[in-house]
This record gives C-alpha cells, structure tokens and sequence, in this order.
C-alpha cells in the first residue's frame, strides 16, 4: 500500500491511499497532472525520477480528492497552496514492502529513489489531525469552463 502525506498545509494535514503503481488516473485526473505539472502517460516516470515538486503537488490534490477532501472545483486552489509549501517537507511518499508470502511489511520510511522526495531539512515528525472535516458539496452541473480572449472588433468604414 502506498500514501500521500501531507504535512504543514493544513486543513489538509494526513495520509492519504494512494497506491502509485494501481491507481488507476482518470482523464479528469490525467488533464490536472498535465496542466500542473506537465507530464503526460508516457513522461511521468521522468516526474518520479526528478522527484518533480509539482507532479507530487497535482498527485496531493488528486489524493485528497479522490478521500473527499476537496470537489473538482477545488483541485487548482489545492495545488496552489501545495507548491507554495516548503519542498520536500510538506508531501511524502510512503510505501509498505511486501514479503514473499505477500504479506505487507511496516511502512518504509525511505521509499523507492523513483518514489522519494528528499526532504531539505531535518524537520519535524509528522502529526496527523484528528479532526473530521466537513462534508464536501457534491459536484453537480456544468464545470466552469474558461474563455479565450478574442481579438478586438474593428468596424469597417
């Protein structure tokens, strides 16, 4: 099993599943990765092996959606106060090992060097929040959609 964890960026402090290797992404999902971070089905692996700041930031959000944290509308304000948290101290990936009866193991502290992002300070250790969060509002109706600027109008004389 793997998590996301968020630390210091509250209300959103906690772990969160998110298993990197069986989540299955969702266009919706796939479109706010790209955007925020730009990587792509087939470039993501290199996102992992930069342990590229803004692709854990787009996964957070995604995670603490998919936990009802947060609706659709609420993933681009997410990711923003997410990369504006200190690096490397505010999201974590954690993963449990599997032994070979397929029996999980006690979380890694240290996850895969693809997985890894490599905290900047000694920092603090994590506590989670306890508190229950209010119940987001389900997303109904039409997403609001964003308009292109059109050229000036000019009259013909």
């Amino acid at each position: 099993m793997d998590w996301i964890v968020i630390d210091g960026v509250r209300p959103y402090d906690g772990r969160y599943d998110f298993d990197i290797a069986e989540v299955e992404l969702t266009t919706r999902e796939w479109g706010w990765i790209k955007r925020f971070s730009g990587y792509l089905p087939l470039t993501i692996e290199d996102g992992f092996r930069g342990a590229d700041a803004e692709l854990y930031a787009a996964l957070a959000a995604i995670a603490l959606r998919r936990a009802g944290r947060i609706d659709n509308r609420g993933v681009p304000d997410v990711i923003e106060r997410l990369v504006d948290a200190p690096y490397g101290t505010a999201i974590r990936l954690e993963t449990d090992e599997v032994d070979e009866d397929g029996d999980e193991v006690a979380a890694d502290p240290d996850p895969p060097e693809s997985l890894a992002v490599k905290p900047n300070s000694s920092g603090t250790d994590l506590t989670t929040s306890s508190e229950t969060s209010a119940k987001t509002p389900d997303d109904y109706g039409t997403p609001d959609s964003a308009t292109s600027v059109s050229p000036p109008i000019t009259l013909a004389k």
